[in-house]
């Protein structure tokens, strides 16, 4: 059974993205188990304050944001007496630490993996042939347990589906702030809201397909305005897109916000969109921003679905799906939902509450030895 747990992460607490947030509520569903005695940290990267940290959750210091630092820990717990039950690796190209981890405290390795990083073997040969060491899987989508399992060749791997999930009722609690509303000048707006981060290897995954639009849409609704919340170091070319297309003046680019000041511009919105139209672009649903969306009452727009495993369930039905890569649609689309009075979406099978009976489900199905 397992008690003592030990997480590698590439980044987590004070971490910035989907798999951050992902990485938060696996940890926390974890600790949160009567059967948890402690959980142990170690992650590679801190972009922001680390935020709440759960009870029983312990996050090793100084090994964040350096290579060395992170590899000397690792080799510094190889020598200390204090045993692990459980290896969980967050990230296929930490596979290696996991591995010798697992050796060390003679346990299982839990791998989970997300998208595009886990469809096909990596540019690291050592961690693609572990992947068939690995005892247990998590996986927020079965098409990537699917592809990961063909290429790894891991036939006798167990693999556990625990989706994405979003705490509906923090969304809930704050609707149409008149503060931030007056800040921006935002009243009788129609809102669209695009949130990530804006990385130069990441490009097309919303923003570009809304402001190339904008222009387009604004001749049909007069007081359409866009919010961009995230930042990276795609962000300059953005903001000179914007310019040069001559929409900028519809436009705000908010940076990294605060979790309470994202929820106050979130209940602002009217659609949600991440219509991304890069070809490698995960085309997941049931993203965090997009469940967020749902959450504060908004409609939300994403690429369509392209595989069959995700088109069979019926919760994607909440969500407005356009060819990203059709410009006439996406305004065609947008003008609909911008029209539309804002929802109360059902979000109970995809609540936190849900999420945390699978991974206490999970608990109880790991072996420790």
């Amino acid at each position: 059974m397992m008690k003592n747990p030990f997480f590698l992460t590439t980044d987590g607490y004070g971490g910035r993205g989907g798999i951050a947030q992902y990485n938060r509520d696996l940890i926390k569903a974890v600790s949160e188990s009567s059967k948890v005695k402690s959980v142990t940290i170690m992650q590679r990267k801190i972009f922001y304050k680390l935020g709440k940290i759960p009870n029983k959750v312990e996050l090793v210091k100084n090994t964040q944001n350096s290579k060395i630092k992170f590899f000397i820990s690792i080799l510094g717990l190889l020598f200390k007496s204090k045993t692990y039950d459980v290896v969980f690796c967050c990230h296929i190209h930490l596979m290696p630490f996991a591995w010798i981890l697992s050796k060390k405290f003679k346990c299982p390795i839990v791998l989970t993996i997300f998208g595009e990083e886990a469809w096909n073997p990596t540019k690291h040969r050592f961690a693609n042939y572990l992947c068939k060491k690995i005892n247990y899987l998590i996986t927020i989508r079965h098409y990537t347990a699917k592809k990961f399992i063909k290429w790894s060749k891991n036939k006798n791997i167990k693999y556990f589906y625990i989706p994405n999930s979003v705490d509906q009722d923090k969304f809930k609690r704050i609707r149409n702030n008149l503060k931030i509303k007056k800040k921006y000048k935002l009243k009788d707006k129609k809102i669209i809201i695009s949130c990530g981060r804006m990385d130069v290897e990441d490009k097309n995954k919303g923003m570009d397909e809304i402001i190339e639009i904008l222009h387009e849409l604004s001749l049909k609704i007069k007081n359409v305005y866009y919010i961009i919340i995230g930042d990276g170091d795609d962000k300059a070319r953005l903001e000179y897109k914007a310019k040069r297309l001559k929409v900028d003046h519809l436009i705000l680019f908010l940076g990294n916000v605060t979790e309470k000041k994202k929820i106050q511009i979130y209940s602002l919105g009217h659609v949600m969109s991440m219509t991304g139209s890069r070809q490698t672009f995960d085309r997941y649903p049931y993203r965090f921003v997009n469940l967020e969306g749902l959450a504060s009452g908004m409609h939300v727009l994403c690429s369509k679905i392209n595989y069959k495993s995700d088109m069979l369930d019926r919760n994607f039905k909440m969500f407005k799906q356009v060819n990203p890569n059709n410009k006439k649609e996406i305004v065609k689309k947008l003008i609909y939902l911008l029209k539309k009075k804002k929802n109360n979406y059902n979000l109970n099978s995809l609540n936190y509450i849900n999420f945390k009976k699978k991974v206490q489900h999970f608990i109880l199905n790991v072996r420790s030895t």
